[in-house]
Formats: C-alpha cells, structure tokens, sequence
C-alpha cells in the first residue's frame, strides 16, 4: 500500500557539540518546566515551532533516545551518589514529545519508535499510515550524544545534537519527490532517510512524497 503526503514545513538543527539557538525562553517560558527539559525536548519544541505545529498527532524517532540523561544516572549510580530525580524522569524515550505537549497542552495522538539506523524512515512510515485518520501528523526525529566521555567513545559522528521535524499531510496530489537515501557524513544513521528528504525538499515546490507502507 502507498500513500502520499504532502510536506507543509519542513526544520532542520544540528550542531557538532550544542545548539545554542533553540529560543527556550521564548517557546517554553515557565522556567520551572524549562529548567527540567532535557536537550532533545528542547530541540522537539523548536522544530515543531518552526514548523508551525503546537498540537495534534506526533510521530517522534531516537534511535539512543535520551543519552545524556541516562550517563548522568549510570554516573551516579559508580560514584554512588543519589540519582538526579529529574534525571531519572527524563530518561525514557517519549520525554522530548511529552514536554512539548505539556508546554503546548496537547492531548491528541503521540507515537514514539526506535529503529535503529532506520528510525527516520520507520517515522514517515508510521505517519503516513497515521494520515489516515488524522489531518495532520508532525513527525520528528532527533538525536543528543553531547554527554561525559563522549569523546572516548565518539569514532565516526561528528554531529552531536542533530533533529529534523515536517509536518505532514495526505493527500491526492501526484508525488513530485524522488530521491535516493545516501549516507551523509556527521548525519546520525538513524536520521540519514530524513536529512535526504529534507535536501530533495529544497529543489521542489509543494512537496509530495510517496510512501510504502
């Protein structure tokens, strides 16, 4: 089965260590539920505010999900220190989507998936088939590796902090996309799909995507 999807806005972030432009005081004024928000809720929050989208269906993809937060409880847990509360909170994969909906007071439709390298494109599979019962589907993926030790451990990603959202719709219109996935250094594996979709986007008007599900 295929079906196609319009692209209404598309937002790219990344930055090789930290992204210092996500306007978190502006997007998330309560300080107390700013100050809580881990790194990928912070970057979920500014695609989708790029895009345009404050609520309705999300589909949300990290392939390490919240990986700052869990080093900093497995450091506490070897230097046998108490576990951050908020650490601990934060450290599920559905955090980023939650707090944008918390800040947003979104109540609809949230899925969050894990898929490895193919985490992006599992994503736009699942929103795809979301359309079919919803107008719209904001669909997001991101990844945070800006962590301690990262550097012992860091050999091939040059991008720590990377996140890419589009919001999407269903519709009847011919796709007018065609593209190729191909392996782009700095680009997390799992966000490779995305980061391809989002270059093909930029040479097209009114992009309409196919999708297999």
């Amino acid at each position: 089965m295929k079906i196609n999807v319009e692209i209404l806005q598309a937002a790219l972030v990344h930055d090789p260590k930290l992204i210092t432009s996500l306007n978190e005081k502006e997007l998330v004024p309560k300080m107390i539920i700013r100050r809580r928000m881990s790194r990928a809720s912070k970057i979920v929050t500014y695609l989708a505010d790029q895009c345009g989208f404050k609520t309705g269906a999300i589909v949300y993809g990290s392939a390490f999900g919240e990986l700052p937060d869990s080093v900093t409880i497995l450091e506490s847990i070897k230097n046998k220190e108490p576990v951050s509360p908020s650490a601990f909170q934060n450290s599920v994969y559905n955090t980023a989507v939650s707090y944008h909906s918390i800040v947003q007071g979104n109540t609809d439709e949230i899925i969050t998936l894990s898929s490895g390298s193919n985490t992006s494109y599992t994503v736009m599979q699942q929103s795809a088939l979301l359309l079919m019962k919803k107008n719209l589907v904001f669909a997001c993926c991101c990844e945070t590796m800006n962590f301690n030790a990262i550097n012992e451990l860091n050999i091939c990603q040059n991008e720590l902090e990377y996140g890419l959202g589009f919001l999407l719709q269903r519709t009847n219109k011919e796709t007018n996309i065609s593209f190729s996935p191909e392996k782009q250094k700095g680009v997390p594996d799992s966000l490779q799909f995305m980061k391809s979709l989002y270059d093909a986007l930029q040479k097209v008007d009114n992009p309409v995507l196919e999708i297999e599900l």
